[in-house]
């Protein structure tokens, strides 16, 4: 009986395995996987590129690190002053390593993390919310709870970005796309 990473056993290097998660590096790519799921790989640097690189600016703040792609396209624009991201899972902190040149890594739940956000004043120049979700309607909606909190952190002209899957119906890469205040 075939397992779900037999495939990858067989194909590709296991670079990194911490319990649930394994990161695998396959032709030059790297694939993050909690449990089943893959939820990162660094074949999506092109969308952060043309998506999250021509925003970033000042001090930025990143909800999900992944495989660290976002981060890395963010810091290496010369006025992007700090990044702070936002990480929920300890083991995918673990994988990451240490935080780059001018950015800070928090392990917190983010939905926990915000709702105190009203005591806090406009920070941001730049967010990124880099999350994983199935686009449906039960996913959709705390996304759009939290871009209302996350929006109190941003500085006037502020802009914020969501990540949106490529994969996903045209209906809800607009939902998510209608989240953006750019």
């Amino acid at each position: 009986m075939k397992g779900p990473f037999d495939f990858w056993d067989e194909n590709a290097f296991l670079e990194y395995q911490n319990d649930d998660v394994r990161i695998y590096d396959m032709d030059a790519q790297k694939y993050l996987f909690i449990g089943q799921i893959m939820y990162a790989s660094t074949s999506e640097r092109g969308w952060y590129v043309k998506n999250v690189m021509p925003y970033a600016r000042g001090k930025c703040l990143e909800i999900g690190l992944g495989l660290g792609v976002a981060s890395k396209s963010m810091l290496v624009k010369n006025d992007v002053r700090h990044l702070l991201t936002i990480e929920s899972n300890e083991k995918v902190i673990e994988a990451f390593g240490r935080p780059l040149r001018n950015h800070n890594i928090l392990h917190a739940n983010i939905y926990e993390w915000s709702e105190n956000l009203a005591f806090y004043e406009p920070t941001y120049d730049f967010i990124f919310v880099d999350h994983y979700t199935l686009d449906d309607e039960e996913s959709i909606e705390p996304l759009e709870q939290l871009a209302g909190r996350l929006k109190t952190l941003l500085r006037p002209e502020g802009q914020m970005v969501f990540w949106i899957d490529t994969n996903a119906t045209d209906e809800d890469q607009q939902r998510i796309k209608d989240l953006w205040v750019i």
